[in-house]
């Protein structure tokens, strides 16, 4: 989910130079358009990729030296994507899918490490999951603290360095957010997604 406005993306990742915006997005699908911070001679940039590098929309982290179509950019080509929060599903009994909004608990976008190539396609690099995203699924993105930002995004970090940078922590400071089952079709994009709902009620219980 990419909703925040150009200024306030611009003032949190202390953007000075502005190649593109997008409208706000509150449910993206692979190959949409999405907001992407990128070193440009020493100022961050923010600018527009699609999401999805190769016919692969995440990049794991544990292989990325090891995928000929990730190595390279993950050697020389990194970005951060901004994202207000982003969905996971609890599967319940009978099948039925059942969304979660995890989002930063001070409210500021979250940087999610990405990696990038011409004609610039991204992919999210995702690690182990921790929590409380582990409750829900065994991957998530990995997500880079703001003192690490221009480690990231450098292009000669040192490849070691980098890997530090994709250890999850043992718990993100993020909340969690049950909402509606229509953010589980793409066609649906629009702030009510993010509404949250209460529960299922529990069952009656025969005495």
């Amino acid at each position: 989910m990419a909703a925040s406005p150009r200024d306030v993306l611009v003032d949190w990742f202390e953007v000075e130079h502005v190649v593109a915006e997008l409208p706000p997005s509150y449910n993206v699908a692979p190959t949409d358009d999405v907001p992407a911070v990128t070193a440009d001679q020493g100022r961050r940039a923010l600018g527009v990729m699609s999401w999805g590098l190769g016919g692969r929309i995440n990049a794991r982290a544990e292989t990325l030296t090891q995928q000929p179509r990730f190595r390279q950019p993950f050697l020389t080509r990194r970005c951060l994507l901004p994202a207000d929060g982003f969905y996971e599903w609890e599967t319940l009994p009978g099948g039925a899918k059942q969304p979660f909004l995890f989002a930063a608990t001070d409210g500021h976008p979250l940087a999610l490490a990405g990696i990038w190539d011409a004609p610039g396609a991204c992919a999210i690099v995702t690690s182990a999951a921790s929590e409380p995203v582990v409750r829900l699924h065994d991957r998530m993105p990995v997500v880079v603290d703001p003192e690490r930002w221009d480690d990231w995004l450098d292009p000669d970090a040192d490849v070691d360095e980098l890997r530090s940078l994709l250890v999850p922590p043992r718990e993100v400071p993020l909340t969690v957010q049950r909402v509606g089952t229509r953010v589980n079709d793409v066609r649906n994009n629009d702030a009510r997604l993010l509404d949250p709902v209460p529960p299922p009620p529990e069952p009656l219980r025969l005495l």
